[in-house]
């Protein structure tokens, strides 16, 4: 038994709170800024910011998203950002709150992986597929980067 094994779900949440801060850190002091500067582009105090930095508070959703923002993470850096918190990303929960046949199609998937019927490879390799035939269809609507941006 691994010392992991051996935290309750709270130190585990307040262990992932404290990585996530310590990323959050890196990204700042690899891009030379100061609490203070980021803090004034996000419209917070640096002492919440420290606070997050050091796994004591947990951001918000749309802090995190705007933590992307301004550490120019992109869109796979925001969601790597928002996992590193347990979190749905604003932009895909925003869609799926839009979207009822989504959901319905996502419960009905969760409903057979619990009932044994599909695999979590499968679902994965559902996943994939889907995400295949979005970006086949991103390119075939959207012909050029540009227009994708």
């Amino acid at each position: 038994m691994s010392d992991l094994d051996k935290l309750t779900s709270e130190e585990l949440i307040r262990l992932k709170h404290i990585r996530a801060g310590e990323y959050l850190m890196s990204l700042r002091t690899d891009r030379n800024l100061t609490q203070k500067k980021v803090a004034s582009q996000l419209g917070v105090s640096f002492q919440y910011l420290s606070e997050i930095e050091k796994g004591n508070k947990s951001p918000s959703d749309q802090l995190l998203h705007d933590l992307a923002e301004v550490y120019e993470l992109g869109l796979e850096g925001e969601v790597d950002l928002f996992r590193r918190y347990s979190r749905m990303p604003i932009f895909t929960s925003e869609e799926l709150e839009d979207q009822e046949a989504t959901q319905l199609a996502f419960a009905e998937l969760r409903r057979l992986v619990k009932a044994g019927k599909i695999t979590d490879e499968q679902r994965q390799e559902l996943y994939i597929e889907l995400s295949r035939v979005y970006r086949d269809f991103i390119t075939r609507v959207l012909p050029t980067k540009e227009d994708r941006s």
